[in-house]
């Protein structure tokens, strides 16, 4: 081969690796500015839920001042107060209940009792459960003992009184 031929065919080559190197930063470009559209989408969007975080923020801010303060009339006890004492005068039942509950509490000898009876009803359960119904019939036995100590002790002052 002669020297141009060998030239040009060097220029060809020359020309072609080069123009597989201007495709391949054209596609570099391209991708370039792809990431570039993606990262503003993605900024624009962190920025939107910035905002949105910091109102969210400053709601609950004033939401907790506002429960703080303690000020505010509690309508919600208040509520709850006046259904019970209504389901109190309508319901017999319920009615029923509350007083049994409320003689439970009673510490006098009619508590004791009230008890007592709650300790016998468990000693009853123990044993129709194959347990011994020695614990609930100690404390059966306990209120009684504290119920009579009680009605004893009312009967001396209702006797001191008198005198």
């Amino acid at each position: 081969m002669s020297s141009i031929q060998e030239t040009i065919e060097d220029v060809k080559g020359a020309a072609q690796r080069m123009g597989g190197r201007m495709e391949g930063m054209a596609a570099l470009r391209e991708l370039t500015r792809e990431m570039s559209k993606q990262h503003a989408t993605s900024t624009a969007l962190l920025a939107k839920q910035h905002k949105e975080l910091q109102q969210v923020r400053h709601e609950l801010e004033a939401l907790r001042k506002q429960r703080s303060s303690g000020g505010g009339f509690p309508w919600g006890l208040l509520l709850l107060a006046g259904g019970g004492y209504a389901l109190y005068r309508s319901n017999p039942s319920f009615r029923e209940q509350v007083q049994g509950l409320l003689k439970r509490i009673n510490p006098g000898p009619e508590g004791n009792l009230a008890r007592a009876g709650d300790a016998a009803g468990d000693a009853v359960s123990d044993l129709a459960e194959g347990r011994s119904p020695g614990a609930a019939l100690h404390d059966a036995g306990g209120e009684l003992k504290r119920g009579a100590e009680k009605a004893v002790d009312n009967a001396k002052d209702n006797l001191q009184g008198s005198r």
